[in-house]
């Protein structure tokens, strides 16, 4: 098939959960499709990225979308129904590229990467439009705003009723929705009867994310994750300032690393709290995983599967976290990894870990196999391999085990 893809990031490098999700999707689909690429970026020297997505693009064309621009269209467009978000990619320059390109070629579907593209095709209905929202965003926020300041608060008290009403408009005039859990899909679908809802998750490089075999360090903690986002802020301070604290009162030699690219000024000022290091972006986060002893992932707001928590089981390592975070992963809690949800408890739980290496073991295999079988990359092609014998009847099914076994077998 022949596929329009539209990206509110340039989907490369892929340093953030967004970029990996939209690269991963358009490194699968461009080995058995024709990828054409739009999408924003937010100087002239994301321009020479291009260059990486070549082998799985036809073409890729970028429009320049600063932010002081965007705010400035988001304060003159304020008064519309649209999410916020959505008015921050208002672009008239987009919109141009976006009926070119259509006028001049022929398209069997659309990949909109985030619902914050959509507008660029809410009248192409002759066209197969698939929305990637990837999450319920409007569900992540009302459980978020318990831990917002006052000013963001505010903001999301207007934005969060915006962007569920579009999520559901979304939902029901595109012709086909992607989510990469059940669990938001059945959210989702109980607000929207009769929209196609599918769960295409996230999936692991299980050629980056393995375990080398190397020894672990004595009582270590791993975190990691893009360090400006707000979800994984507040999890590096819970981690930092209230569980660390009471697995050092029973190890008082535990350290714990957070690892993930542009820690803002919250973050790094964590470094000051005993037995913490910031350590920014990991070029080698494989390694990174299998030098800590434990994976720590104590998010108490997020959506949809974390793939900061899917690869540390790609690499053996065992994992403690939330119950918010297993409503997207739907693993066995005490098999596949350990859940709390309160400090005290999260802290016993890394405690009982990092005192029985053979737990360790066990549970860091478990989860590893979990990985493996639940969650591949594979399922975007095997998704559009039935869009296309819908667009085109007649083209033969084709899926293949053999993935999934080499997996199992490393």
């Amino acid at each position: 098939m022949k596929l329009l893809c539209l990206t509110p990031r340039l989907p490369f490098p892929p340093d953030r959960g967004d970029r990996l999700r939209a690269f991963n999707i358009i490194r699968r689909l461009g080995s058995e499709h024709e990828l054409h690429l739009l999408s924003f970026i937010a100087s002239d020297e994301e321009r020479r990225h291009a260059d990486a997505l070549a082998p799985y693009c036809r073409s890729v064309q970028m429009v320049p979308l600063g932010p002081r621009r965007s705010a400035a269209t988001v304060a003159l467009n304020a008064w519309r129904r649209l999410p916020l978000q959505a008015l921050y990619y208002r672009s008239a320059a987009m919109q141009r590229l976006v009926d070119n390109t259509l006028h001049h070629q022929r398209f069997d579907a659309a990949y909109i990467h985030l619902f914050r593209m959509a507008p660029y095709l809410s009248q192409q209905n002759g066209l197969y439009r698939i929305v990637d929202l990837t999450d319920v965003i409007s569900s992540e926020l009302a459980r978020s705003m318990a831990f917002r300041g006052a000013a963001s608060r505010l903001v999301y008290q207007v934005e969060r009723p915006r962007i569920a009403r579009y999520e559901r408009e979304v939902a029901q005039r595109y012709e086909e929705v992607w989510l990469v859990s059940e669990h938001d899909r059945q959210l989702l679908a109980a607000q929207c009867p009769g929209a196609n809802i599918r769960v295409v998750s996230n999936g692991v490089d299980f050629e980056a994310f393995y375990p080398t075999g190397q020894l672990a360090e004595p009582n270590s903690l791993l975190f990691t994750g893009h360090m400006r986002v707000f979800h994984n802020i507040d999890a590096a301070t819970f981690l930092a300032q209230e569980i660390l604290p009471l697995v050092r009162q029973e190890l008082p030699d535990c350290t714990l690393t957070l690892a993930g690219a542009d820690p803002g000024p919250e973050v790094r000022a964590l470094a000051s709290e005993p037995g913490v290091t910031v350590a920014g972006f990991v070029p080698d986060l494989n390694a990174a995983l299998n030098h800590a002893a434990v994976f720590v992932a104590p998010l108490r707001f997020a959506a949809g599967v974390q793939n900061k928590v899917l690869e540390a089981m790609a690499a053996g390592r065992p994992v403690v976290t939330t119950s918010i975070v297993n409503q997207g992963l739907a693993a066995q809690p005490g098999r596949d990894l350990l859940i709390a949800d309160d400090a005290a408890t999260m802290a016993s739980q890394i405690i009982g870990l990092l005192q029985n290496a053979e737990e360790r073991e066990r549970t860091g295999a478990a989860g590893r196999e979990f990985a493996i079988r639940r969650f591949s990359w594979d399922v975007v092609g095997e998704r559009l391999r039935e869009i296309a014998q819908t667009v085109h009847p007649g083209l033969p099914p084709a899926r293949s085990d053999e993935e999934l076994e080499r997996r199992l077998s490393r």
